[in-house]
């Protein structure tokens, strides 16, 4: 697992580098209601680092389909 920024609230570019996935990937993922993203303003997106830890756990323990 990649390590977690120390801010406690990462913007999508940073979620992006923790997850080793693109930018857009974590945009997609931001309108999925199982992921921890919230809409800071009218057009910002932020994902607290902590529960982006804890749903990155979650994913790993699924079995791949």
């Amino acid at each position: 697992m990649t390590q977690m920024h120390h801010k406690p609230v990462l913007t999508p570019r940073e979620a992006a580098e923790v997850l080793q996935v693109s930018y857009k990937t974590v945009l997609r993922l931001a309108k999925r209601k199982d992921f921890p993203a919230f809409k800071a303003g009218e057009k910002k997106i932020r994902i607290p680092a902590d529960m982006l830890q804890e749903w990155q756990r979650k994913e790993a323990a699924k079995p791949l389909e």
